[in-house]
């Protein structure tokens, strides 16, 4: 399945968490998983950047959703485990809702059953907002998004994000889902904001997992950012959306790594964010040295989120046997 039409021409950071946007008020969506344990591909959207860095094979993480009420038709929503609360796009979510004649669809979806996966989701509650973009293109074929599903559907369950297979499980119990060496580690999920220790240069701090930012590998405050930048490295800038606004991201290479859940990881690339209000550069800043990191730093591994023990770790994968 390829949905890089739906972002190659513009610089996407769909999930891109501003604090205080979203979070300050934790909506009361709630999700229930038939059966409790099952998994659901990630669809990755592309994007190119300005050279000389590399186009964004990772761009978007989408998972393919069909509704109940509307099962003929695959729809996607991005994956924001930085954003607190899952929402739908009235643009979208108004064609819909008239398609399939359901009139509670303004402000607030009551109930909304769709398949994820193999597993069937009664979502409650589930808010609609204002978002960029046209309705639904009923003449095409190409899936479309139309939300976003945050970290809601995580709270009281276990994720495993497997960026080796391309593919995230959910659960009740991370029981049988892991390696039975895996080290596991404590984070904080206050306000739903997955906050994971991370040490570099002998300094531990929190970062803040954004699966919403599948771009950035770490993305920081400019100063930070341009003392971890490589000697003679110029940073690149380009256009990012976040939500309905536009900002400007700069790029730059680096030979800095991190530590997170006992592994290390080499960065490769700094970034920061210019385009923010006060709020949120001050937000960014609390964060120290860490800063925000996305799905970019795990590739090719798997990361396991326990949010019932606050306990996360990260799977090296081992490279498949060639025959």
């Amino acid at each position: 399945m390829s949905v890089n039409r739906l972002l190659r021409k513009q610089h996407w950071l769909l999930g891109f968490f501003l604090l205080l946007q979203s979070s300050c008020l934790l909506a009361d969506a709630k999700f229930s998983l038939s059966p409790e344990r099952g998994e659901v591909p990630i669809v990755w959207a592309s994007s190119s950047r300005p050279a000389p860095l590399p186009p964004l094979e990772h761009a978007a993480n989408l998972l393919p959703i069909r509704l109940a009420a509307l099962p003929e038709r695959e729809f996607l929503m991005q994956f924001d485990l930085g954003r607190s609360d899952s929402v739908l796009y009235l643009s979208k979510w108004s064609d819909i809702a008239e398609r399939i004649k359901r009139v509670d669809a303004k402000k607030r979806v009551s109930t909304l059953d769709f398949q994820l996966g193999d597993m069937a989701v009664k979502a409650e509650n589930v808010v609609v907002i204002k978002h960029n973009g046209p309705g639904i293109n009923w003449e095409s074929e190409q899936p479309e998004v139309i939300g976003t599903i945050g970290a809601d559907l995580i709270d009281g369950r276990t994720v495993v994000m497997d960026f080796a297979a391309d593919r995230i499980t959910l659960a009740r119990s991370r029981e049988g889902l892991v390696e039975t060496n895996a080290r596991f580690f404590p984070f904080t999920f206050n306000g739903r904001r997955l906050l994971l220790p991370a040490t570099m240069e002998d300094k531990t701090v929190d970062v803040m997992y954004d699966s919403g930012s599948s771009a950035f590998s770490w993305l920081t405050a400019e100063k930070t950012a341009m003392q971890l930048a490589r000697a003679e490295a110029k940073a690149i800038s380009y256009p990012v959306r976040s939500w309905n606004d536009m900002l400007t991201a700069y790029t730059v290479a680096t030979d800095a790594k991190v530590s997170i859940a006992g592994v290390e990881l080499a960065l490769k690339e700094v970034s920061w964010i210019e385009g923010m209000g006060l709020l949120q550069r001050m937000g960014i800043a609390r964060l120290g040295l860490g800063g925000m990191v996305g799905n970019k730093l795990f590739l090719g591994r798997r990361l396991i989120i326990d949010t019932t023990k606050l306990e996360f770790a990260i799977e090296e994968v081992a490279p498949a046997a060639v025959p």
